[in-house]
């Protein structure tokens, strides 16, 4: 297996770079990950819905990984970078990165305008989904956070969420079937006058996000994104 210095190395070709899974990462051959960094770095631009690599080559990476697609651009395979408490932040090719947290998008940097923070008030805790794995019950309405954006310099915008569950939905990531409850979150800014509809695909027993579309301002389309492997407990 390569080391981590090398395959940070291969971060300046490809983006594959991160921060270890320990599932599967004593599996990963160093010929097929030095080739897959190549192959990544050659690829041609994906079809529509597609991933520039193929389900192989994504569970051959030793590292954590996230789906990630940005309205109708193509998907793209981010890789965790690092682990701040509960914190997770991914990297993808062209050193875009988002920061999550249980799933949601918290911090973005390298779109045309960024998500520069996401405070959680003290009152709503840290995951207004949380909850729902061990009672079934959702959030109230409320005002659960606060955002910042770049660009334009607004600070302290206040999000209003309702929240609405759907029936269960069986999701595929990666060939793999998986049994989720679709909660759509409809978030409002009153300072915008704009409203949205979130949809977080959620794991019935964990409570786990394991798919999302999260959009957190007008100008940036809906981020898609999709756990393709889990970062190790």
């Amino acid at each position: 297996m390569l080391s981590r210095r090398q395959f940070l190395q291969g971060l300046a070709l490809s983006g594959v770079a991160g921060c270890a899974s320990n599932s599967r990462s004593t599996l990963v051959d160093p010929d097929s990950t030095y080739s897959l960094v190549s192959e990544t770095f050659a690829s041609k631009v994906p079809p529509a819905g597609k991933y520039p690599l193929t389900t192989a080559q994504i569970l051959d990476i030793p590292y954590a990984t996230l789906g990630v697609r940005v309205g109708e651009n193509p998907r793209g395979v981010m890789v965790l970078s690092t682990i701040d408490g509960k914190a997770h932040q991914w990297i993808s090719n062209d050193f875009v990165s988002f920061v999550t947290l249980d799933g949601w998008l918290l911090k973005t940097h390298g779109l045309k305008r960024d998500l520069a923070a996401t405070r959680w008030l003290p009152a709503a805790g840290q995951n207004p989904l949380a909850a729902f794995g061990q009672t079934g019950e959702l959030p109230a309405r409320g005002v659960y956070r606060e955002i910042d954006l770049k660009h334009a310099d607004e600070r302290g915008i206040a999000v209003e969420s309702r929240f609405e569950s759907a029936k269960d939905e069986t999701i595929v990531v990666l060939g793999e079937e998986h049994l989720t409850r679709r909660i759509d979150e409809i978030a409002s800014v009153r300072a915008w006058h704009w409203e949205v509809r979130n949809k977080f695909w959620v794991d019935p027993e964990s409570g786990k996000v394991r798919r999302s579309v999260q959009q957190y301002c007008p100008e940036i389309a809906p981020i898609e994104m999709e756990v393709l492997r889990p970062a190790a407990a």
